[in-house]
Parts: C-alpha cells; structure tokens; sequence
C-alpha cells in the first residue's frame, strides 16, 4: 500500500513539473490541440512553434514579452500578454482554414507526381533572413516509393536589406543557400519511419487527418568546426499529415519541417540560433510515364512566376506576416517571368 501511495505521488510530481514547462493550445470551439501555431513578439522576432499536441516550451518564450502574437496558418489568430500564459492551457479562437481540395488520378503509370504549393525561411536569433515560395512538384517512383526528381514551377525570393556583412559576424549575414525545398524522402515509406530507431515518434489524429511527428538531434555533446564555423546542437523536427487511417503517398496532405542549430565564426565568442522551417501542401496526385520537367531553379536572387499563386486558396503565405513586422518591407528579387 505504501508503495503504491509513493508511486502516486511521484506520478502527480511528475505530471505538475511538465505542466509548469510547457503549455498547451487548443481550439477554443472544438477543443483540438492547435499544431503548428507560431510565436511572434511585437518586434517580429518567432520564438517557437507549437507541435502536433499543441505543446510550447516555456523555456522557448525566453526573455518574456509583454504581448505575444500568434500566427497559425499564415495568420495572425491572437495577441496574448505574458499574463495570458500562466495557465496551463490557453484556449485559441482559431480560423476556419480554406483548404484545397486534393485532386487525384486514377491512372496507374511507372511514375508518381505530387504537385503543390511550398515555402521556406530562415531566422537568425529569431529574427527574420531569407524567405521563399512557390509552387513545385516530386515526383515518385510509382514501385519504390523513392523521391526519383524535383521541379519548380514558379517561386518567389526575399531577403533582408543588410549592406554590411561581415562573414565573421553570423547574425549579419544574408542565408540565401537556406532557401532549400523540403526532402520527402520518407514521405513514401513512412511505416518505415514510424520504427526508425534514430527518431522520436508521436502520433495524432483528429479533423479525419493523422499527424506523425518525428524528432532527432545530433552533434549535441561536441560542435563541428570548418572554414571557422562551428556547427553544434542540431534538432530536426518534422511532422506529415494522410487522412486518418491511411499512410498511402495517394493520402499525403501535408509536410512541415523545422531545423534549429546554433553556429559561430571562430573569432566569435558566442553561439548564434539558426532555425529553418519549411512546409508542403499536396494539392494535385496524378501518375505519369514521362514526367515533364521545367528548366526553373530556384535562383534566391531572383524570383519566377507568370501568375499570383500566392492568392490561392491554401497557399501558405508567410510572406506578409514578415512584412508586417519590417519597417522597410523585404527585398524580393526581380521577377524574370511574365506575370499575367
């Protein structure tokens, strides 16, 4: 009996010390977990980004900011003050997202094409570096499930105005070479994935979708150093989403991604946060014998579209938040395409 009574003890401990870590945000008229809300402080600085149970470390909204604004979505959705957050949940009038409808064939060929709108962003101690979206399609090996090709349609580049850089300042430098699309590898063989030694692995579902969340770290004991940069503390998050009850690539519907390391110039003596997030919303599933590719790169100096995509509905479109928070606005590299 005593024993048990301990163990009772030791579990309410433990429940009340996560509790007092984290906090938690849920939809205040469904009472889901709210994924993927930002954090933003009035400056624009993005402190962290809630996970697939709705789940903040406190330790991630360090130093404390009067006020708070959430962005879920490419939204902003609230403004709370540091008060707001003493509970243990905070409970979020969320928007009702427009989601486009999932197009898929029915034709079976040698290759599988997923066609979709993207975007990709750097900050550095929080604050704001490059930016990019556009519209891109992988394709598939229709047998292997592998990745075999990656084409962009049209893309957008943003970058800060910094005219002093400085390669042995970290913070003033200008990231374009961040501004790489997500990998979706293991997008085709995700039963794979969930056994995966090397990860932590979570799952939900709710709304008639299954998020799988995927956790791992490296070079945590030790940094890296080349060329006078020393890489260290590596954790890679990402998060895929099917309809629920399917891990078929023909149910995909969504992938995020996030990346955080701390790196600095030998001369330097303090580390600096890098986190590069990146996400991908499925939209069109077809098959195909001979897959078409285009001759678009993504060049971040400059930008390539013939329409405004970005207007669609579901785009994910970060893009004006980060305006919103920049006195002089961003500089996107010209469009060598021909816009409509």
């Amino acid at each position: 009996m005593k024993t048990k009574f301990v163990s009772l003890i030791l579990a309410f401990a433990a429940s009340f010390l996560v509790s007092a870590q984290t906090l938690k945000l849920v939809s205040a008229t469904s009472g889901e977990p709210l994924a993927n809300v930002s954090f933003f402080s009035a400056k624009g600085e993005l402190f962290t980004t809630s996970d697939i149970e709705g789940i903040v470390q406190r330790e991630a909204l360090l130093p404390a900011q009067e006020t708070y604004i959430l962005i879920h979505d490419s939204y902003k959705i609230a403004t709370v003050s540091a008060k707001d957050l003493d509970s243990g949940t905070l409970k979020l009038k969320d928007r009702i997202t427009e989601i486009a409808p999932v197009i898929v064939s029915n034709r079976k060929a040698k290759y599988m094409t997923v066609r979709g709108p993207f975007n990709v962003y750097l900050t550095v101690n929080k604050e704001f570096n490059v930016y990019a979206d556009g519209i891109a399609t992988y394709v598939y090996d229709s047998n292997t499930k592998k990745v075999k090709d990656l084409y962009i349609e049209q893309y957008r580049s943003f970058t800060t105005k910094n005219e002093k850089e400085d390669r042995k300042k970290v913070a003033s430098l200008v990231y374009t070479g961040f501004l790489k699309l997500p990998e979706l590898e293991r997008v085709g063989k995700m039963q794979e994935q969930k056994t995966n030694p090397k990860s932590k692995y979570k799952e939900i579902s709710n709304n008639g979708y299954t998020m799988m969340q995927f956790n791992s770290a490296g070079l945590q004991d030790k940094p890296f150093t080349i060329f006078g940069y020393s890489f260290y503390d590596f954790i890679y998050n990402s998060t895929v989403s099917f309809t629920e009850g399917s891990l078929n690539l023909r149910d995909f519907t969504s992938y995020t991604e996030q990346l955080d390391f701390k790196l600095k110039h030998k001369s330097e003596p303090d580390f600096h946060q890098m986190v590069k997030y990146a996400t991908f919303i499925p939209q069109e599933i077809g098959f195909t014998d001979k897959p078409q590719p285009t001759k678009v790169r993504l060049d971040p100096a400059k930008s390539f579209y013939n329409e405004r995509y970005w207007e669609e509905t579901g785009f994910p479109n970060m893009q004006p938040v980060f305006s919103s928070f920049s006195g002089q606005g961003l500089n996107e590299g010209p469009n060598s395409g021909q816009l409509n």
